[in-house]
Formats: structure tokens, sequence, C-alpha cells
């Protein structure tokens, strides 16, 4: 892209230009966060009522989707790297909009599973999950991790607008809700793209908006490991599936929340009210996370994080009442909260050249890990009537979650520091 002469001055003058695209990204997360996949918790009990399906068959949707993401997010990196991320929102936002209007028509229960595959599966997650973070993985270096954080309070700050999608599907039908869905992310989507540049240096700007750099210097940032690099190291798979384990507890409650509460006793506004309050939470853990991640490395952020979803699903497990289940939500909360950092340290250990590819990797590691959660929720509930049991088996996932975040403690140091020798060679840095 051309670049005019006098826009590094001009925004030197003023707020650094990324901090705007941060802006913009955010307010696409927000819109998604309260009208998108957060919502279809709340579609659970109307799909139910209306194609008389199962709670199993109903989760499919959210499974499918999940699979889905898995198998194509490789190649969903391999295009943001080649083609940049701004590109892939812009198209995939675009047929986000239209599943949501199709969904709007659909006439039985496979119908909707199907449109969870590509238009709000696969095309919904690059375009509103995974867009966002290669590009302000370019725009940042010093402040990386906040910057992420900031945009991952739209995930949480969006989870206010869930009590009117609730409404909207009680009052106007959840068909007329998705076709709110639809509005709501293409007047927002619209924006972010036109605002957002995949690098700084397509304006004449450098990340952080730091004085120009010497030549070498911008080649080793932009430099980085290949995907072959990244994985023969422990760090790629232990933060890999440690997350996957942390995603399969968070996105199975998250799902079935409404539902869960409701077997336990509660009216659907309580469970409603309880799960907009747990991603509401998001916006200060996840900010928090971000300036202890800077502080104290974003592994042991993140071992933190799993220990409190376990404790979540512990308190769950036992609670009977609005106050427990309040606490159980608080704790749940940081198994949400973890994208910011996690997609941080990838970006310090690995580098910019190859970000995407490697990123996009170790996420189907992850979504794989996590896809079958919610249907199994389902299949559970089904066969005994309750979700004691999939609650037990998720205290079992918790563990096997806290050994592998330990596993990534021990080894981002040495990872980081094998990566990252040919960045400083480039660069002309002593490492």
């Amino acid at each position: 892209m051309t670049t005019s002469t006098g826009a590094g001055p001009a925004m030197a003058r003023g707020l650094f230009y990324g901090w705007w695209v941060l802006l913009a990204l955010s307010g696409l997360r927000i819109v998604a966060s309260g009208v998108g996949h957060n919502a279809l918790s709340l579609l659970v009990l109307p799909l139910e009522q209306e194609f008389g399906a199962s709670r199993a068959s109903i989760s499919l949707m959210a499974t499918v989707s999940s699979v889905s993401v898995a198998v194509t997010a490789p190649l969903g990196g391999v295009l943001m790297d080649r083609y940049g991320a701004r590109l892939v929102m812009l198209l995939t936002l675009l047929l986000s909009v239209i599943g949501y209007v199709a969904l709007s028509m659909v006439s039985e229960l496979w119908q909707a599973i199907a449109l969870f595959t590509i238009p709000l599966g696969v095309a919904y997650n690059w375009a509103i999950l995974n867009s966002g973070a290669p590009i302000l993985n370019n725009w940042f270096d010093r402040q990386k991790a906040r910057a992420l954080s900031l945009l991952n309070v739209g995930h949480g700050g969006g989870a206010l607008l869930l009590p009117l999608m609730a409404l909207a599907i009680t009052q106007l039908g959840w068909r007329q809700a998705m076709l709110i869905s639809a509005l709501g992310l293409l007047l927002s989507g619209v924006p972010a793209v036109l605002i957002s540049r995949n690098t700084p240096e397509e304006m004449g700007l450098t990340p952080d908006g730091d004085p120009a750099r010497t030549q070498r210097a911008s080649a080793g940032a932009a430099a980085g490991a290949t995907l072959p690099q990244a994985m023969r190291t422990a760090f790629f798979w232990a933060i890999g599936l440690g997350t996957a384990f942390m995603l399969m507890i968070n996105i199975s409650l998250v799902v079935h929340m409404v539902p869960l509460l409701v077997s336990k006793g509660e009216s659907e506004a309580v469970g409603a009210g309880l799960l907009s309050f747990q991603l509401v939470l998001s916006v200060p853990i996840v900010l928090g996370g971000g300036w202890a991640a800077d502080r104290f490395g974003g592994s042991r952020v993140l071992a933190f994080m799993m220990l409190a979803t376990f404790a979540g699903v512990l308190v769950m497990l036992g609670a009977s009442n609005v106050p427990g289940y309040l606490v159980a939500n608080v704790l749940l909360a940081f198994g949400g909260s973890n994208w910011a950092i996690l997609w941080a340290v990838i970006g310090h250990v690995f580098g910019r050249k190859n970000y995407n590819t490697i990123r996009m990797s170790i996420y189907s590691v992850l979504i794989a890990g996590m896809s079958l959660g919610p249907v199994l929720a389902g299949m559970a509930f089904d066969a005994t009537h309750s979700y004691t049991l999939w609650l037990q088996l998720l205290l079992i996932a918790g563990v096997a979650g806290i050994v592998a975040f330990a596993v990534t403690v021990k080894s981002e140091v040495g990872a980081r520091g094998w990566i990252q020798s040919p960045i400083a060679s480039i660069s002309g840095t002593s490492g």
C-alpha cells in the first residue's frame, strides 16, 4: 500500500494509529460477543422446543463449528500470512452475515447444524476471533499483551448485550433475533475493516509508534520461527494442550450455563444473568492478566487461570443456590479470559514472520481438544438428566490442564531463547 510521506509525523503529533485500529476491532468484538456465539446458550431451549430435539443434538451446532474450525485453522493462518488478515476478515465477515440471515430461515435442525459448520463456524471464527490478533501483533511490540488484552475486553464487554438478545428471543422470536445479529455484525464489521491496516509499515509507522528503526532492526522485528521449528519445542504442544483443556471447560459451560442452572431449579433469566455476569467479569480479568503477563510472564498467568477454572468447576459441582453459582461464575470467568495472553506469548516466543501459520496451528490443536465439550455435556445430561457427571469429568480435564501449563512454564524460556536467537542475529542485537 502506498504511504504518504507525511503519515509518520502526523501520527507522531497525535494518537498512535494503532490505538484507532484497536478501537475499531474492539467495537466489532463487542457486538459479536453479544449477538454471536455467546448467544448460543440462549438458543438451546428455543431450538429444543421448536424441533423436539435432544440437548446432545442441539449441542452439535457448537461441536461441528469447533471441529470445522480446527480442521481449517492452519489454512486460515497461511492465508492471513500470505494475503493479510484484513482481506480475510472482510470476506469472512460478509459470509458470516449471510450465515445469520440463512439461520433465521431454517426449517430443520440439520440445516442449523450445517450453517454452524462454515458461515457461522469457520467464517465467523476467522472474521471475529482470529483476524484482530495478527493485526495487533504487528502494530504493537512492547505493549503487545496489553493491546491484545484490550481487544479481548470487547468479548466480555459485549456480554452486556446478552440480556437484550434474550429479550429479543422471547419477545420477537429466535429467528428475528438472528436477523438482528446479522445487522449488528455488518454495522460494526465494515468500519473495523475500513480503519484497520495489516501492519504499521503500510502507513510509514513502526510498532508502538516508536521512533523510526533502522532497516536491520525492522528486518529483525519481522523475522520469526517457521512452523516446523515451533513444533519441535515442548512449549508449542504444552500451551496448545493446556489451553484446549481450559477452553473445553469454558465453552461447554458457556453453552450449557442456562440449561444447567435451570436443571438446578433456577429460571432462564437467572441463568442468562449469571452467564452475562461471567462474561462481563472477563473484562477486568483480561486487563489484569495482560498487565500481569508483561510483568510475570504469560505462561505463569495462564497456569493461574487454569487453577481458577478448576476451582470454578469444583464450586459449581457443590453449589445449590445463587450465591454459590455466583462464586462459581467468578472463578469460571478466568477460563474464557486467556486468549490475549496466549496470542501475546506466542508472538513474543515465535516472532512475526509466520505468526499466523504457527498461531492457527496451535489454535487447531486447542480447538480439536475442546470441540467435543458441548455435545458430551448434552449427552451426559440426556443420559442422567443431570449435569453432575459432566462436571465431574471436567474436574479430570482441569487436572490435565494444570499439568500441561506446568510444562509450559518450564519450557517457555528455553523455547524463547532457541527461537529468537536467529532474530537477534538479523537485528544485530545481543538477544
